[in-house]
């Protein structure tokens, strides 16, 4: 199947499943992919073990044609969302004794393909 033919949400997965692939060739350990809460989702929970990081992805993808950056697309209240379902993932999990860090993976597209992707590390606290 080509990327052409996904729908939204098709191509959303394809491109969180892609960007979990590229963590982990970056030595990440991903915990877990769209976990959910009452404040929204996370896209990707990963662990950095070079520094003891429990890392919280957001992925945005736009259109080239936009003339919208992904960055851009991570607002303060799409922030203050992922910051409070962080907060219950290390509740729930009972997270202790590691750093937090909120990173934006922004893929950018081109006629529905991918164009870019760029990693913004710790990019809001």
């Amino acid at each position: 199947m080509s990327m052409e033919n996904l729908n939204k949400r098709e191509l959303g997965a394809l491109i969180e499943r892609k960007t979990a692939e590229l963590l982990k060739k970056e030595g990440y350990i991903i915990k877990e992919r769209n976990f959910r809460t009452r404040f929204g989702e996370i896209d990707i929970v990963a662990f950095d073990p070079a520094g003891n990081i429990i890392v919280f992805v957001e992925v945005k993808a736009k259109e080239l044609s936009s003339g919208i950056h992904p960055f851009e697309a991570v607002d303060e209240t799409k922030q203050r969302r992922i910051i409070m379902a962080a907060k219950e993932y290390a509740a729930m999990r009972r997270i202790e004794g590691c750093y937090m860090r909120f990173d934006v993976v922004g893929v950018v597209l081109d006629s529905g393909k991918i164009s870019s992707v760029e990693i913004a590390r710790d990019a809001f606290q």
